[in-house]
C-alpha cells in the first residue's frame, strides 16, 4: 500500500496548479509545482508535505490576510465546482494558512475557519488559537457545538480534545480534562454519527486522565438508545481494555468471573514476519447462570531495547452457560504495515477475559 503521503503527487500538484491559476490568474499554472518540488521534497514525511504546500500558497499571498483569506474560500468553491466533495482531507494544507494567530484578526480567522472546516477539518490549526488566546477560542469552541453544520458541531469536540493526534499539546486542557464537558454534553448524542464518533474520542481522552468524569458521564446516560451506546461504549474503550471493574459492570461484564478451565494452543511456536500467528481458545464455566465474557489478547511485542509491550486485540462477547464450554480460532496478522517495526525475536500472546489476563504462551517472531 503507496504511503500516504503520495497522495500529494506530481498529477495533484499540476491540477492543483490550474485551480491557483482560475483564482489568481496573475499565477501562472505550472508555477506552483515548480516551488513545491524542490530538492527536499522526496524525504519530507506527510505532515512536513502539508506544511510545505502552505508555505508556497503564503508565498503568493501571506502579506494580504484579506485577499489570503478570500483566495481560499474561493479555491474552495472552485473545487466543489469540480466535484471535489467536503471533509477531504487531502486539502487540510488549507487550514495552515492560518496556523500563527498573531497575523491575524481573531473574528476574521473565526468565520473563515467555519467554512473551512467543513471542507477540510479546522481541527489543527484552532488549537493555536487556543494558546494564543484560550478564553476567546473556548467561547467560540461553545458557540460552533450549536452551529447548524455537522462538521462545524465535530469540529468544537474534535479541535478540543486533551490528545488529538497531530495536534499540539494543549495543556490547559490536560490539566482541566473536564473544562469541553458543555460541549460534550451538548453533542453526545447529536444526529450526525460523525460528532457523535468525535465526542466519544474526546470522552476516551478524558479517561485517561480522569476515568470517574468519564465513568459518570457514561453512566447516567447508558440505556436511553442502543444506537447511543455504542457511542458511550467506544468512550469508554481505554477503560474496557484496561479491566476496569466500573466500565464493564456497565456491560453486564462481571469482573470477579473466573473460567473453570481456559486453554491456549498455538498452531506454530515460530511465526515469520509477513504470516499469521494462528492460535486456539477453549474456556470452560462452572457457573450457575449464563456468563456474559469479553474476549481479548494482548501481544507482548519486543521492542528495541529489549523490553516487552503489551497492545490490546479485540475478539468479541461470548455467552458461556453452564458446564458448557466456548472454542474458538483466531489469527493474528505480522505483515509489515507502515505504523508498525517488527523486531525478531521472542514475543508474547496473552488471552484476556473480563479485564483479567489469565494465560499466556511465548512464541518467536523471525525474519522472513
Amino acid at each position: 500500500m503507496e504511503p500516504l503521503k503520495e497522495m500529494y503527487s506530481k498529477e495533484w500538484a499540476l491540477y492543483f496548479g490550474k485551480i491557483l491559476h482560475k483564482v489568481d490568474p496573475k499565477i501562472p499554472a505550472d508555477q506552483f509545482p515548480k516551488k513545491l518540488f524542490n530538492s527536499k521534497w522526496n524525504q519530507l514525511e506527510l505532515k512536513e508535505r502539508i506544511s510545505s504546500i502552505a508555505t508556497v500558497l503564503l508565498q503568493f499571498w501571506g502579506d494580504e490576510p484579506l485577499r489570503l483569506g478570500q483566495n481560499t474560500l474561493q479555491i474552495i468553491s472552485v473545487l466543489r465546482e469540480e466535484g471535489v466533495p467536503d471533509f477531504n482531507f487531502l486539502y487540510i494544507f488549507l487550514n495552515d494558512l492560518f496556523s500563527e494567530p498573531s497575523r491575524f484578526d481573531f473574528n476574521f480567522v473565526m468565520e473563515h475557519l467555519e467554512e473551512v472546516t467543513v471542507f477540510s477539518s479546522s481541527e489543527f490549526v484552532i488549537r493555536h488559537y487556543y494558546h494564543h488566546d484560550f478564553d476567546k477560542t473556548f467561547k467560540q469552541m461553545k458557540r460552533w457545538a450549536n452551529h447548524p453544520n455537522e462538521f462545524v458541531r465535530r469540529l468544537a469536540s474534535e479541535g478540543s480534545r486533551p490528545f488529538l493526534p497531530w495536534g499540539i499539546g494543549i495543556p490547559k486542557i490536560k490539566a482541566d480534562p473536564g473544562l469541553h464537558l458543555p460541549i460534550l454534553e451538548t453533542l453526545w448524542d447529536d444526529q450526525s454519527e460523525t460528532v457523535r464518533r468525535s465526542v466519544a474520542n474526546h470522552l476516551n481522552d478524558i479517561s485517561k486522565i480522569n476515568p470517574e468524569i468519564v465513568l459518570n458521564f457514561c453512566k447516567s446516560r447508558m440505556g436511553k438508545n442502543p444506537k447511543l451506546d455504542i457511542s458511550l461504549k467506544h468512550s469508554l474503550r481505554t477503560l474496557l481494555k484496561k479491566g476496569n471493574p466500573k466500565a464493564l459492570a456497565m456491560f453486564d461484564y462481571k469482573s470477579n468471573w473466573k473460567p473453570k478451565t481456559i486453554k491456549l494452543e498455538l498452531k506454530k511456536k515460530t511465526v515469520s514476519i509477513g504470516q499469521y500467528l494462528d492460535f486456539e481458545i477453549e474456556i470452560s464455566s462452572d457457573h450457575k447462570q449464563v456468563s456474559k465474557i469479553r474476549l481479548e489478547y494482548k501481544i507482548g511485542f519486543l521492542l528495541a531495547n529489549g523490553t516487552i509491550s503489551k497492545k490490546v486485540f479485540q475478539i468479541g462477547e461470548k455467552p458461556i452457560s453452564k458446564n458448557s464450554s466456548i472454542k474458538l480460532a483466531k489469527k493474528h496478522s505480522f505483515k509489515p504495515i507502515t505504523t508498525k517495526t517488527y523486531y525478531p525475536g521472542k514475543h508474547l500472546l496473552v488471552i484476556v477475559a473480563n479485564g483479567k489476563e489469565w494465560i499466556s504462551k511465548e512464541f518467536i517472531l523471525k525474519e522472513t
